[in-house]
């Protein structure tokens, strides 16, 4: 593993070089993939544009394979730019890599998740999170692990959507994203559909985290597989000239 991990992130130090970015230095032991496969069963945001993915050439007829595929920007794991919710903002492909490649936090949401579908990540939890890990740093990103990424293949589950159309899954309060706002993050990322929980009308955490210039990430992987902090993510969104969101392979690197 060790290998890989090394020659990836001279790959990475190259192209930050290249695009005369740059960052700061780490290592890491062993990469972990925080973005789900993409396939034609994948839930989606009612209403949305699911994955769908077609065979135009194959093998038997024409001697190679070749697909098709299409999506709504917000299928699948993916990244909100500012302009997703704030008009005349900036859009997906103007996240500069130094905010792409950033350390990243994790708060560990999965008991008070398990007791109410709905809960909200407050401001105490945060400071509970700091009184044990110290401050949240500046630059960082900071992801909730609400466990839900489990249910992902399981859509109706995942999507969790009652009798009266009402979702149900956790999410950032306003106020708790108010204060990662306050310290400075450069965005915020969680296991869900949204960022907000799964009955909001409003999306208020949407609009205060896009309205400060931060970027989100949903529908995250393997979240249970990272440490509190000390590891280091690597965003891969693509760089769509325009877009309001984009799918992303993201991966972290552990310490």
């Amino acid at each position: 593993m060790m290998k890989y991990v090394v020659a990836f992130l001279c790959l990475v130090s190259t192209a930050i070089s290249n695009a005369a970015e740059p960052i700061s230095p780490f290592s890491a032991s062993e990469a972990i993939d925080l973005t789900h496969p993409m396939h034609n069963d994948m839930p989606f945001w009612p209403g949305g544009v699911p994955f769908k993915k077609e065979a135009l050439v194959t093998h038997e007829n024409g001697g190679y394979l070749l697909h098709k595929f299409s999506m709504g920007e917000n299928t699948g794991t993916h990244v909100d730019a500012p302009i997703h919710f704030i008009k005349n903002r900036s859009t997906i492909e103007d996240i500069p890599l130094s905010s792409l490649i950033v350390p990243v936090v994790v708060i560990d949401a999965r008991k008070q998740v398990m007791g109410n579908p709905d809960y909200q990540l407050s401001v105490e939890d945060l400071k509970q999170w700091e009184s044990e890990h110290g401050t949240i740093p500046k630059k960082s990103l900071f992801v909730m692990n609400t466990g839900w990424h489990t249910r992902f293949n399981s859509p109706e589950q995942y999507i969790n959507m009652d009798k009266n159309n009402v979702m149900h899954f956790p999410g950032y309060s306003p106020e708790a994203a108010a204060m990662l706002v306050d310290r400075g993050v450069t965005g915020i990322g969680i296991d869900t559909l949204s960022l907000d929980h799964g009955p909001s009308q409003s999306f208020a955490t949407h609009i205060v985290m896009l309205k400060a210039g931060k970027y989100q990430i949903e529908n995250m992987a393997n979240l249970t597989a990272l440490p509190p902090k000390g590891a280091t993510v690597i965003i891969g969104v693509l760089p769509i000239q325009g877009g309001s969101q984009a799918q992303a392979r993201i991966l972290a690197l552990l310490p």
